[in-house]
């Protein structure tokens, strides 16, 4: 599909299921994993059996619009390499939170860390309207390797999402930092930054999935009179997605984004790359 490149294994532990972190990851490997199995072997990790065993946890690393606008619709794949790198760094620091219940005679007390994960990477440049939306999805398997018992464990993740913060920080500085680098301009926003001499205008009109999810929280809570919990801002964009294009190209994709870009627009953002580039 547009936007989809093949996944990459991530995490400490994933030589010990004799996979290499940065190799591309494979239906049957990913489908094991899925089902609690060693993706060589097939023998089960962890020992839970029960049917409504989480499968897997999900961390989604995105940069501000101005950053997706010039990687995806401009072609700099240079940033895209960026924000892999900015990415791979920031999951790296949530890993060294990673944990697992400890049972102390049969009776769960606490957590232990472990510092390893195992787990995928992908990562995708479109939104579901289409917008550029550079993003990588992390997939964090239900599994850690405990090296005081020696075993397999299911995964805690409160204080790697209690970091969750801080691994936005983490992303955001790193990919800053290259993109300053690179010879980019910076401006900070309210809650990141946007790269300096991308027009806020441009940046609105690329925004479209974030507005048409906006709108549908705005409604319902109009509808009901009152704000709307996590849980239910979470069902509503659920519900309002657009279902995935199947077999439109990349480069039809970015056909339709420079469309919507004026020709001095083009000229502006061909100016702010050239500026990068001297």
């Amino acid at each position: 599909a547009a936007g989809h490149q093949a996944g990459q294994w991530i995490g400490i532990s994933i030589e010990r299921l004799g996979l290499k972190p940065g190799d591309v990851v494979t239906r049957d490997s990913f489908l094991k994993l899925c089902d609690n199995q060693h993706p060589m072997t097939g023998e089960r990790l962890t020992p839970q059996k029960f049917k409504d065993r989480r499968i897997y946890f999900d961390f989604v690393c995105s940069p501000p619009k101005s950053v997706s606008i010039l990687a995806v619709t401009m072609n700099d794949r240079r940033i895209i390499e960026a924000h892999k790198q900015a990415s791979i760094i920031a999951i790296r620091e949530l890993e060294s939170f990673a944990a697992t219940r400890i049972r102390k005679g049969g009776v769960e007390d606490k957590d232990r860390v472990t510092g390893n994960l195992v787990g995928a990477a992908f990562l995708h440049t479109t939104s579901r309207a289409l917008d550029p939306q550079l993003h990588t999805h992390f997939v964090l398997f239900n599994t850690t390797w405990d090296q005081k018992e020696k075993r397999w464990k299911a995964l805690q993740t409160g204080g790697m999402f209690g970091a969750i913060n801080y691994g936005t920080e983490v992303y955001r500085n790193e990919l800053a930092k290259r993109l300053h680098q690179m010879g980019y301009g910076i401006r900070r926003t309210h809650s990141a930054f946007e790269i300096e001499g991308v027009d806020p205008k441009l940046i609105e009109r690329f925004s479209k999935r974030s507005q048409q999810r906006d709108m549908a929280v705005k409604k319902q809570e109009t509808k009901l009179g009152r704000k709307l919990s996590k849980q239910e801002v979470a069902h509503v964009v659920h519900q309002t997605r657009a279902k995935k294009l199947k077999g439109v190209s990349d480069d039809e994709v970015r056909k339709q984004q420079l469309g919507e870009i004026g020709f001095f627009e083009k000229m502006a953002l061909r100016k702010v790359m050239k500026a990068a580039d001297d």
